[in-house]
């Protein structure tokens, strides 16, 4: 994909992701940091992430995208009704993401990005009629996986070759 299609790829999928009119009012503002190129310490050698890669480019839209993802999953906590085809079409898209990002991932996050790509799958599967709230809501708050969405929303490109 060239770059200013990504780039449009990368819009598009942060207002899917964040959702148009279930988003918090700050969610737009949340992917304006995205455009702004890595620091240039990620470029040296070694198993460092490049900020050309897939992974880097990606990443904050995708940091975006499951955080709004698990937000709308969560108000299931409270009891509050799921929109399930739209969490479908959104875990979807983190999916399509997640997977042009797998094979860039550094090896100091890959794991944790497949355990999040996984939880995320593992909920959307169960986002269906009749479905156990905790089917839906563990794999993305249980704690076998916080530690994996934890380093993956705080892992920055810029700063994983300091």
């Amino acid at each position: 994909m060239t770059a200013p299609r990504r780039c449009v790829f990368a819009m598009g999928a942060a207002v899917l992701l964040a959702g148009c009119s279930g988003a918090p009012d700050g969610a737009a503002d949340r992917t304006a940091p995205t455009s702004a190129p890595a620091s240039s310490s990620a470029s040296s050698a070694g198993p460092t992430p490049t900020p050309s890669s897939a992974f880097c480019l990606d990443l904050s839209t995708f940091q975006v995208g499951v955080v709004a993802f698990r937000a709308d999953v969560g108000k299931a906590i409270e009891g509050e009704p799921l929109d399930f085809e739209e969490l479908r079409l959104r875990a979807d898209a983190i999916a399509r993401m997640g997977k042009e990002m797998r094979s860039s991932a550094p090896p100091d996050i890959a794991e944790q990005f497949r355990a999040v790509l996984k939880a995320i799958d593992t909920s959307a599967s169960g986002l269906k009629r009749g479905a156990q709230v905790r089917d839906v809501v563990d794999p993305l708050y249980g704690e076998k996986n916080a530690p994996s969405f934890d380093a993956v929303d705080d892992y920055d490109c810029g700063a994983a070759g300091e």
